[in-house]
């Protein structure tokens, strides 16, 4: 079983492309990968433009080979030759893999993940039947070997084994000789079992390697005495590879098209298991059969088999292409668009909602018929309310797997910050148990520019869009542990960032809402910290600021009052995208415009371009309707 891997995995791909730069590739790129999240707070990755590799130019008088080769006698290395992504400077100017889309490892194929004779995480992913009475709350297991049997359950919120569902069981820190694991058994557990089940479908990976799959299972578990109900099923074919994969396709969620940058973006996607990945890009679609490879991806059991990669040096305000070959066979393409540079005025449209509750989320549709060019979910995007792994793994699988939001994901770029429910719990803050594991997997499951800085953790982060700028705030992993919604040194973090900003308009995302006037889990429970912040801004003469919010379920429109000296700060809120609304209340102070009636989001149309620049904010509901908007000039802002 382990020699299968080397097969299925171990393919060497070069990426040289048959002499680079072909499909598009000479304007430019960089890449790197991530399997979850980057806590660096620098991004994913970092160019390796300018280092020493192979890159000097030979003197002809001391005897060497001259301006024809700079490379050690290699003839590829000349000032006439193509840049190729090698890791090599082949065209003798001091750069590495400039030009090209290419990834900072040099488009190096690390090759698979080692296999050991000690399993560490087990992974069992199943899918249960659509067919009636197919599913069960009853408890179940799954047994490997002898002693070697889990519970089939995932902790906490998650109902397992609904109709036509998947559901990923991880078990980690194992230590098991590979020897020992031998079978593929499903049982009822002891006392259970009333309810029959029906899996279809199912896979099994030892640390990654694909070790068991079968998607044609017949068989009924349960135990009230039913004639085609049995109490434990043993594959009689063993623990082996029975088709090439259990899901409908290896690549079970994304891509999707994480934060852009002026010369790259970040694409985010999850496999079926430890798969051979090939990330390619090019100008246009055409060109993708000829473009070489970009990045060599091997997305691993210990984040969920998600991975980032941070395609770099490309040409900004620019339509790039991209596919995923996944063990051979090419899924795609589909487009992203890098950033324009942090000078460039004009315009951009940037939409955001909250609270995602419900199955059916229509509302997603209608934002991509809007289709801005940002989308931000501001928290609540899933309501796990768990701080436990494999359940906020879980939720994340469903948040990225329902009908529309789906799409969204790789047609607009995409960031995102927590509140309550998808954090650890209802109105949680920085003493919850599981928020360290509550930040793994967002970073797992996300794609934002960084989080955090190397010296604090979070999910916080700033990215830069033209003459637009968005400050993304975790409203949870450090509130409460001083008299601040994000904690002290966030606080800092944000004042200096604002501070240092030329952007036009600032975007400052919180999931919680910032008025005082309203709810008890917001910025109104830290008065003091609300102070701070319009101080800062009146006193640091900081222009553009607006606000954006979510959590409550109803959009609405305030107008916070200015700090001394100051001037008044917009506040817009949209939430819910799916769930229950609550409604307005029309007598406090603040409150512009409210709407309560439907799902919806808020969009927002931007004009850096303009003699006075605007920001026009548009409440729009699930037909696409607009219910209220707020058009607030630049000059108002200062």
């Amino acid at each position: 079983m382990r020699a299968a891997l080397v097969v299925g995995l171990g393919l060497t791909l070069s990426c040289h492309g048959g002499g680079g730069g072909s499909g598009g590739n000479q304007e430019g790129g960089v890449a790197s990968s991530t399997s979850g999240g980057d806590t660096s707070g620098t991004g994913v990755g970092t160019n390796a433009s300018g280092s020493a590799e192979g890159g000097t130019v030979a003197d002809s008088s001391s005897g060497s080979s001259g301006p024809t080769d700079c490379n050690g006698g290699d003839p590829t290395g000349s000032p006439d030759a193509a840049e190729i992504c090698d890791g090599i400077d082949q065209d003798c100017d001091g750069e590495i893999d400039e030009g090209i889309p290419t990834d900072g490892a040099g488009c190096q194929d690390p090759g698979p993940p080692p296999s050991t004779d000690m399993v560490s995480i087990v992974t069992i992913s199943i899918r249960t039947g659509t067919d009636t009475n197919a599913n069960t709350d009853s408890a179940m297991e799954a047994c490997l070997g002898d002693g070697h049997c889990w519970s089939l359950d995932i902790p906490t919120t998650w109902n397992d084994r609904e109709l036509g569902a998947w559901d990923v069981y991880a078990f980690e820190d194992l230590q098991i000789p590979r020897e020992e694991l031998d079978r593929f058994e499903l049982r009822v557990a002891a006392g259970s079992g009333q309810d029959r089940w029906h899996p279809v479908a199912a896979g099994v990976a030892f640390d990654g390697e694909p070790i068991y799959c079968r998607n044609d299972m017949d068989v009924f578990l349960g135990s009230d005495g039913g004639a085609v109900e049995v109490a434990s099923w043993v594959d009689p074919e063993g623990l082996d590879n029975h088709c090439a994969t259990a899901w409908d396709s290896p690549l079970t969620f994304g891509p999707m098209i994480g934060a852009a940058d002026p010369d790259g973006a970040r694409l985010w996607y999850r496999t079926d298991a430890t798969r051979a990945v090939r990330l390619r890009v090019a100008a246009t679609a055409e060109a993708l059969a000829d473009a070489p490879v970009v990045h060599h991806g091997y997305p691993l059991a210990s984040a969920d088999f998600t991975q980032t990669v941070h395609v770099q040096g490309l040409q900004p305000d620019t339509q790039w292409w991209f596919d995923l070959e996944i063990e051979g066979e090419r899924h795609g393409p589909w487009s992203f668009e890098t950033a324009p540079r942090p000078d460039a005025a004009g315009e951009v449209r940037v939409a955001f909602g909250s609270c995602t509750h419900d199955d059916a989320q229509p509302i997603f549709g209608t934002i991509r018929d809007w289709a801005p060019d940002i989308f931000m979910f501001i928290g609540d995007n899933h309501y796990g309310n768990t701080g436990n792994v494999g359940a906020l793994r879980q939720w994340y699988r469903w948040a990225h797997g329902r009908p529309q939001r789906r799409e969204l994901l790789h047609e607009s770029e995409i960031l995102a910050v927590w509140d309550d429910h998808d954090y650890v719990g209802n109105n949680l803050d920085g003493t919850a148990a599981g928020k360290d594991n509550a930040l793994r997997v967002f970073q797992e499951y996300w794609a934002n520019a960084s989080y955090g800085t190397e010296e604090l953790a979070g999910i916080f982060s700033a990215q830069r869009h033209g003459q637009v700028e968005i400050f993304l705030l975790d409203d949870r992993y450090w509130r409460g542990l001083d008299d601040s919604v994000i904690g002290d040194e966030q606080e800092e973090w944000l004042y200096d960032a604002l501070a240092d900003s030329d952007a036009t308009f600032k975007l400052v995302v919180s999931g919680s809402q910032y008025t005082l006037l309203d709810h008890s889990d917001s910025w109104g429970v830290f008065p003091e910290a609300q102070t701070r912040l319009r101080q800062f801004i009146a006193d640091h003469d900081v222009a553009g600021v607006v606000l954006l919010s979510g959590d409550v379920h109803r959009a609405e429109l305030r107008l916070l009052p200015g700090a001394a000296g100051g001037y008044g700060l917009p506040e817009l809120t949209s939430s819910p995208l799916a769930n229950p609304n609550n409604g307005c209340d029309d007598n406090e102070s603040d409150l512009l415009g409210c709407y309560d009636g439907d799902n919806f989001f808020i969009g927002l149309e931007i004009d850096t371009a303009a003699a006075d620049p605007t920001l026009t904010a548009r409440i729009i509901d699930s037909d696409g309707d607009e219910r209220d908007s707020w058009v607030i000039p630049r000059s108002s802002l200062q």
